[in-house]
C-alpha cells in the first residue's frame, strides 16, 4: 500500500513539472530552408540583371559581325575604303554582269539612292567577276537597257571589280546579295539579304539603322 502510495505521488510530481522543448520541428525546419532558397533567388535574380544588356550598355554589342574591312579601286580609277566610311550606313551590292536577275535589284537600288540622297548612305556595287567585268564593260553596264539586258535602269552609285575575293569575306551564296552595314561598321541584324529584294524591305533595315 505505501509502495503504491509512493508511486502515485512520484506520477504527480512529474505532471506538475513543466515539458521540456521537444526542438525543432519540421514546421520549423521547412520554413528555414523556404527562407534560405528565397535569399538565394532573389541574389540571383540580381546578379542577372547586373550581367544582362537590359542591365547593362557594355554588352550589346556582343551578337553583332564586324563588317571586313577592304580597299578596292571604283571603274573611275578611285579607291574605295570601307574604314573611310565609319559614319555613314553602306549598302554592297554583288552582282556580275550576265546575273539575270542583278538588272532587277539595280531598280530596287535606284530607288534607295534617291531616297537617301541627301543622307549619311553609301551604295557600293561590286562585282563578282573581275576578270571578266572589265571596267570598260562595266561603264557600259552602268545604264540599262544595253547589250547584256533589257531592263530600265541606271547606277550613280560607286562600282567597283572585288579583284581580292570580298565576297568570300562576306559568304556571299549568290548574285544579288545585298549587305547593310551600319554606321559603326557592323553588320546590319537581317543581313545578307539573298536575291532580288524589293526598296521597302531595304528601307525597312537602314531607317532601323539611321535613325535609331
Amino acid at each position: 500500500m505505501k509502495q503504491q502510495k509512493a508511486l502515485e505521488a512520484e506520477r504527480l510530481k512529474r505532471e506538475r513539472q513543466p515539458k521540456k522543448s521537444k526542438g525543432w520541428t519540421k514546421g520549423k525546419t521547412f520554413a528555414v530552408v523556404f527562407a534560405f532558397l528565397l535569399i538565394i533567388g532573389i541574389y540571383g535574380a540580381w546578379q542577372y540583371s547586373q550581367s544582362s544588356p537590359s542591365g547593362s550598355g557594355q554588352n550589346q554589342n556582343t551578337n553583332r559581325q564586324k563588317a571586313p574591312l577592304f580597299t578596292l579601286t571604283d571603274i573611275d580609277g578611285n579607291n574605295v575604303s570601307l574604314e573611310n566610311l565609319t559614319g555613314k550606313v553602306v549598302i554592297l551590292d554583288f552582282f556580275y554582269v550576265g546575273c539575270p536577275h542583278c538588272p532587277d535589284e539595280f531598280v530596287e537600288l535606284e530607288q534607295i539612292y534617291k531616297t537617301y540622297s541627301s543622307e549619311d548612305i553609301t551604295i557600293i556595287s561590286i562585282s563578282v567577276n573581275p576578270d571578266q567585268d572589265t571596267v570598260d564593260r562595266l561603264r557600259e553596264y552602268k545604264t540599262g537597257p544595253n547589250q547584256y539586258t533589257d531592263v530600265h535602269y541606271q547606277i550613280y552609285w560607286t562600282i567597283a571589280r572585288d579583284t581580292i575575293g570580298i565576297w568570300q569575306e562576306y559568304n556571299i551564296p549568290g548574285t544579288p546579295t545585298t549587305v547593310i552595314i551600319d554606321k559603326e561598321g557592323y553588320i546590319s541584324p537581317n543581313s545578307p539579304f539573298v536575291g532580288v529584294t524589293a526598296a521597302s524591305v531595304l528601307k525597312n533595315e537602314i531607317d532601323s539603322l539611321l535613325y535609331r
